[in-house]
């Protein structure tokens, strides 16, 4: 058993190595860690799983004399050479901890090949300081399952960032069809592999994370037992090597359906790591998304890698029954329509609210248990979401398009902004393209240099009850394929410009909003309210228009009355 000294002293030099900015590509090590780390809690993973993404590259800072010694460099303003691409310092922790002397590295061996076995040297480091073996073993094994992936995986390398392929290059390369075969018998192979993309992923300057102060209490948790020698831990290694080359295991794999295993006083959990059916929920697509979403207010998915073209084609079908939902004027969840005059002169919808509750393709799409858009923003909030509004809008052939404006949603006592650090209730706006959106007919088009100042509402009333605001912009044109969605929250400017085509261009809205942050029904507050006030009667106060920022020709039209007009094309 480790005693807590033991387990403090170990915290003290972990705390020590990374209080540095030993680089990383754009990184230091320590972010790379923290934010590995971060993919293997919002994956669910246990904290042996998660310690052993935080801690997967110390074999680096073990390459060093002085772990920390980089500091200064950077502090000067100067950026140093990536940690992963310098050569192992003579005198360094490895060698002098007699690590270097139990790895299975060749005679005569260069720096280079030296250098590729930071996975074995951070192990065996691991091992001698008492941690379970799930650390150790996650870390041992992610180089080997960046070299099956390569192998398995046609593309794969091309995905490799610079830095990573580089670091290939001295890894020993993609594994041959022997070693996967052994690599895919290891009972922890889908964590490693799962590891191994946490690892890509976590190389965003832009995604702000917990610091290492976070996960004191889950490292002391990590170490079981109290400290060994590098001969010590020579037999618990996971692989035998030749090289680089793995050629077995060193004992014989537990089966996969033993949760525990004890074999040369070895511990390790068999986690299943959860594959998301979603491309973009994988690493390191969601890092990279979820970077963009903290740097620029905004993110673009395209359908195949949210939705795929079935769905999409399903939502096309569902888009086209939506506004022939009847509202009978009592109902007070909807659905409620708008109106306005096309190029012709006739009456035609302009948007369509709160027809989930009436459509069950839409309501599953919308919130559905498997609801696709859904955990997309989830991802995005780092919580779960429930939908606040659901509106189709239909811009026809010459229809108007939006003034600037930000999305309010100010009303049903929400908390407000009171700074850039605490902007108050957040919703996240999707606009799914049904059909596709493009310049010709007013794709929209997002101010997020204005976003990034964070000055919160910007828009206001003006004497006469008008809103007015400055020039939120520039404004950047996102022009989407059928199925693509734009995800921004409701402090990004927006706008889109009238529909100069002669086709129909509908955009599917649904704002969600986190329902741990915001434990209410806002969805039901919001739409019975609209009943009895702005939608009373089946249009708007506003003239007919489905928002005072619409800049169509509007007309009212009384509840119930549903116009024959032009199907879609």
């Amino acid at each position: 058993m480790a005693t807590a000294e033991h387990k403090a002293s170990v915290w003290s030099e972990l705390c020590d190595f990374y209080d540095d900015g030993s680089s990383y590509g754009t990184l230091s090590q320590r972010i790379h860690g923290l934010q590995a780390a971060k993919q293997a809690a919002m994956a669910g993973a246990p904290k042996e799983v998660i310690v052993g993404a935080l801690l997967h590259d110390i074999g680096w800072k073990l390459a060093r004399e002085i772990p920390n010694s980089e500091r200064s460099m950077i502090s000067n303003g100067e950026r140093a050479a990536s940690i992963s691409l310098q050569a192992p310092e003579k005198g360094c922790i490895a060698e002098k901890l007699g690590i270097l002397s139990h790895c299975e590295i060749p005679e005569g061996a260069d720096e280079s090949q030296l250098r590729a076995q930071h996975d074995v040297i951070g192990s065996t480091w691991l091992r001698m300081k008492g941690f379970d073996e799930t650390v150790a073993h996650i870390t041992e094994g992610h180089v080997l399952a960046k070299r099956f992936l390569c192998f398995k995986e046609a593309d794969y390398h091309d995905k490799l960032s610079k830095g990573s392929q580089r670091t290939l290059e001295f890894q020993g390369g993609p594994m041959n069809a022997e070693e996967a075969a052994i690599f895919e018998r290891d009972p922890m192979f889908g964590t490693c592999v799962e590891m191994r993309r946490w690892d890509e992923g976590a190389k965003e300057p832009h995604w702000p994370v917990e610091d290492l102060d976070h996960y004191e209490e889950m490292v002391k948790a990590c170490i079981v037992r109290g400290p060994s020698t590098a001969a010590e831990c020579a037999a618990f290694a996971t692989y035998s090597r030749k090289g680089n080359t793995i050629t077995g295991f060193t004992t014989p794999p537990p089966e996969a359906n033993e949760e525990d295993k004890d074999d040369c006083g070895k511990r390790a959990r068999l986690w299943a790591p959860p594959i998301p059916a979603q491309k973009c929920l994988r690493s390191p697509r969601a890092t990279e998304l979820l970077a963009q979403w903290h740097e620029k207010g905004y993110v673009v998915l395209r359908c195949e890698e949210w939705l795929g073209a079935s769905t999409a084609e399903q939502l096309g079908r569902f888009a086209h029954e939506v506004p022939k939902l009847p509202y009978d004027g009592v109902c007070v969840n909807g659905p409620f329509h708008t109106w306005e005059k096309d190029v012709d002169g006739k009456t035609v919808p302009s948007r369509t609210e709160a027809y989930a509750d009436h459509h069950p393709g839409l309501n599953a799409f919308l919130r559905g248990p498997d609801s696709p858009l859904q955990a997309v923003v989830r991802l995005l909030a780092g919580e779960a979401v429930a939908l606040y509004k659901d509106k189709l809008n239909y811009k026809a052939p010459g229809g108007g398009g939006y003034a600037q404006h930000q999305d309010g949603y100010r009303g049903l006592g929400v908390p407000q902004y009171e700074s850039p650090e605490k902007r108050g209730f957040i919703a996240y706006v999707c606009m799914v393209a049904v059909d596709a959106m493009t310049l010709a007919n007013g794709c929209p088009e997002v101010g997020w240099e204005t976003w990034q100042r964070k000055e919160g509402w910007l828009q206001h009333r003006d004497d006469d009850g008008k809103w007015t605001c400055s020039d939120m912009g520039p404004f950047h044109p996102i022009e989407l394929d059928k199925g693509d969605v734009l995800i921004y929250d409701n402090f990004m400017p927006h706008r889109s410009a009238k529909n100069t085509s002669n086709t129909w261009r509908r955009a599917l809205f649904a704002i969600y909003y986190g329902n741990e942050t915001t434990p209410r029904d806002l969805r039901k507050e919001y739409y019975e309210a609209e009943a009895n006030g702005r939608r009373k009667d089946g249009s708007a106060k506003c003239g007919g228009r489905a928002n005072e920022f619409h800049t169509g020709d509007p007309v009212i039209v009384p509840a119930g009355v549903l116009p024959e007009w032009t199907e879609f094309h």
